[in-house]
């Protein structure tokens, strides 16, 4: 018979169930974890994202083999954030604290390829940045195809100079007025400024008379029919995503992210502080597309505007230049 009382043998019961919670329970979750890590033929690399402010992305270098095979389980430890890495075509729309989510991929190019956050995590949500170097293992030291200069620097545009407009309408043009003014636009619409079309159509003695204020509706509708709606729509959900904490939901520069930036008083201390303020006609209808589209993909040298050259396709960026446009004309609902 044994000596046990039976309180002291209850005692020692739950210690032992105590003991396998708190000993058997992580030891469990670990094996389970380190199976998921361990994929035959398939290598596996977490990333840790944080806020800017607590480190940012954990690695934010990440270096893999071409044609390998990769798994990514990336988790959240502060805040919800997104991962996209748009060359490779990887998005992960959502990373919750506490969740991994997993993507896998095959880099089928050689290369360096930047990812970036795609939610709103902090002020300084646009320095979550990081890059994919992909390397051919038989050609570790091949040299990557040389870029076309851009547009900008083709043409010679200095980016940074002023460039108001040589006039500016004294109401918003519309886009629905002016597709009954029935002009169209001689020549490349992307490298002419809003403002150059209007002041050539105003010279132009063999149209018919029109007001100041029918040319610039026309001017709207030339626009809004170059970009297209579709392209108009995707522009306004990229400039949602990476423009609007920075220049403001209603593009006034105002966002609370960029209020400390010093803008182009970085270079001009003339010069207003904080982002550009889409809704001011003069430097928006003096400015070419090629124009804003050389600003947004270099960044502002200082200025505190990020570049997206890296991130964005020519599409992308052609699309949030039909966006901007917006501001300025009138595109109708929703725009």
């Amino acid at each position: 018979m044994s000596s046990w009382k039976p309180g002291v043998k209850r005692e020692i019961v739950s210690l032992v169930v105590i003991a396998l919670i708190f000993l058997g329970f992580p030891a469990a979750l670990w094996a389970y974890q380190a199976r998921q890590t361990q994929v035959p033929g398939v290598r596996v690399i977490d990333i840790t994202a944080n806020a800017p402010a607590n480190g940012g992305w954990q690695p934010d270098a990440i270096r893999v083999n071409l044609g390998e095979r990769i798994r990514l389980r990336i988790s959240s430890s502060d805040v919800v954030h997104g991962l996209e890495v748009p060359a490779l075509g990887i998005a992960v729309g959502q990373i919750l604290p506490g969740h991994v989510e997993q993507v896998d991929f095959v880099a089928t190019r050689a290369g360096r390829f930047p990812f970036a956050c795609t939610r709103w995590c902090s002020v300084d949500h646009w320095r979550m940045r990081g890059v994919i170097q992909v390397i051919d293992p038989e050609n570790p030291n091949l040299a990557l195809p040389t870029a076309a200069a851009p547009l900008f620097q083709q043409l010679g545009i200095d980016i940074d100079a002023r460039h108001p407009a040589h006039a500016v309408p004294t109401q918003r043009p519309s886009a629905a007025r002016g597709a009954l003014v029935a002009l169209d636009v001689s020549g490349d619409l992307h490298v002419q400024s809003p403002s150059d079309v209007f002041a050539a159509w105003r010279a132009d003695a063999a149209l018919p008379p029109r007001s100041d204020a029918q040319l610039w509706d026309a001017v709207a509708f030339a626009w809004k029919r170059a970009a297209g709606d579709d392209a108009i729509s995707r522009g306004q959900r990229l400039y949602a995503r990476d423009c609007a904490a920075c220049h403001g939901e209603s593009g006034k520069g105002d966002g609370p992210a960029g209020r400390n930036l010093p803008g182009m008083s970085a270079m001009d201390p003339m010069r207003n502080r904080g982002p550009a303020d889409f809704t001011d006609a003069s430097s928006m209808l003096g400015a070419s597309d090629v124009l804003l589209q050389g600003k947004i993909l270099r960044g502002g040298m200082g200025t505190g505007m990020p570049e997206w050259r890296s991130l964005y396709t020519d599409q992308d960026l052609w699309d949030v230049i039909g966006f901007l446009r917006s501001f300025v004309f009138d595109y109708g609902p929703g725009k």
